[in-house]
Parts: C-alpha cells; structure tokens; sequence
C-alpha cells in the first residue's frame, strides 16, 4: 500500500470539503434527529457509496453522465426542501406564541410526530428516518458533486484505487461525524423553532448556491 498516496487524497479531499455544503447537511440534519449517530451511520454509508463508484467508473462517468445537470437537480431539490419546511417553522412559532399566553409547559422533546406535520409534505417523510435522511441526503449532494469529481481524478492520476478509496472515504466520514458531533451539542442547547428556521435557511441557502452556479 502506498501510504503517500492515502495521505495525499486524505489532505484534498478533507481541505476540499470542510465547511462546504456537505458538512452543513450533515449538521442541518444532525438539528432534526435527537438520534444523531443515524444521521452520521446513514450519511458514512452514502460516503462509503459515492467513493466506491468514483474509484470504479473513474473517468468514463463523464461521457455517461452530464454531471453539470445532476447539480442542478440538486439544487433545485434542496431549495424546493427548504420551501417546504417553512410551515413547520410556522406552527413551532405559533405553539411558542401560544406557551407564551397559556403559561402551559410544552415538551417539545417527547419525540411523538404532529399529524399535521407529517402531512403538511411527502418531502417531509424522507426526513423521518435518521438512517435514511442521512444516507439519502449525502448520496444526492455528493453524486456528481466535487467530491466525486476529486475522487474520480484521483483515481485516474495515480492509478491506485485502493488507496485513493481508503483516503476520501476517511476524509469524508471524519467530516461527517465533526458535524453530527456539533449539530448534537447545538440541539441540545438551542429551541426547536430557531433550529427550525436555520435548518430551512441551510436548505434554501445551499439549493439557491447550487443553482446560481450552475447558470454562472
């Protein structure tokens, strides 16, 4: 094994994605669940998927696949996300307003699901689950995304899949687990509704980003 290597795609790939919109999803998500190692499980395994096929398509993915519009996609997906959980912010706001004038304690942290909540949207549904959501997520974010395009170039510079796999995978999941680690101390601290209201801004802030570029 060529530990140069493992190092080097280590180093990029870490540098490359820390503080970016991947790590904030991870985070976001981390607000939503009281379970968050499912959300960091979900997304390693999302990881573990997204280096796989960049190491083993390596640069045939690109005359396959126009990965400028699988961006594009998720942009839009991520910002039509966001729209959708402005009514969740809207209820939490009117059960505080309500606490407020009733001087009635709510147990916001009961884990039971609203009725209302859930049918307010079907996009909803996909957040439920913490394995799910983080594997779902971080597979769409990624799919096409810089990360796999590293991975990809990676691969086909150096010609050692096996250490170019181990080094990105490590990258990411340490990534990963630093967000779930601190999106769990923040939710322990801070109320549902702004945790509500940065998880949509996240949402709609990285869709609208994503598609920017895209047209830029």
């Amino acid at each position: 094994m060529d530990w140069n290597i493992l190092f080097i795609t280590f180093g990029i790939l870490f540098l490359g994605e820390l503080g970016d919109k991947t790590q904030l999803v991870v985070f976001n998500l981390t607000l939503e669940h009281e379970k968050s190692y499912k959300v960091g499980m979900g997304a390693t395994l999302g990881f573990a998927i997204i280096v796989s096929l960049g190491v083993i398509i390596g640069m045939f993915i690109a005359q396959l696949v126009d990965l400028s519009i699988i961006t594009l996609l998720s942009g839009i997906l991520f910002f039509v996300i966001g729209l959708f959980e402005l009514p969740k912010i809207k209820k939490l706001y009117h059960e505080r307003q309500e606490k407020k004038m009733n001087n009635k304690i709510i147990d916001n942290g009961s884990g039971k699901k609203d009725t209302n909540e859930v049918l307010t949207s079907k996009l909803s549904k996909l957040k439920n689950n913490a394995y799910f959501a983080g594997f779902l997520f971080i597979f769409i974010m990624e799919l096409g995304d810089k990360t796999q395009l590293l991975t990809i170039s990676l691969t086909s510079r150096f010609s050692s899949p096996l250490e170019v796999w181990i080094g990105s995978f490590l990258a990411l999941i340490t990534l990963a687990w630093m967000g779930v680690f601190l999106g769990a101390i923040i939710a322990k601290k801070v109320p549902k509704l702004y945790l509500a209201i940065i998880s949509t801004t996240i949402f709609i802030s990285i869709g609208s980003i994503t598609i920017i570029t895209y047209f830029i």
